[in-house]
């Protein structure tokens, strides 16, 4: 496996990667700051809602999105196996 093939097999991970991370962050990220602005507006201090909003959220989306992170992580595996089969 030459410096280019391992730079693509590593450039391809990351990208599953992202695939796998992006709803959950993005969606996370955005529920936090709207809590945050809430928090601000009415005065509310509290950080255990944003946090248990933020676990319970995080926990719905994964579930959700389980399906699709199951077949990205399946398909980069398999072609993964299929090129290490190459190397013999």
């Amino acid at each position: 496996m030459g410096m280019e093939e391992a730079i693509g097999v590593t450039y391809e991970a990351l990208i599953v990667i992202i695939k796998i991370s992006f709803p959950a962050l993005a969606i996370t990220t955005a529920l936090g700051a709207i809590l945050t602005i809430f928090q601000s507006v009415t005065n509310i201090n509290e950080a255990s809602i944003q946090q248990d909003l933020k676990i319970f959220s995080t926990l719905a989306i994964l579930f959700v999105t389980g399906p699709a992170i199951y077949l990205a992580l399946r398909d980069y595996t398999l072609l993964i196996f299929e090129r290490i089969a190459m190397l013999h």
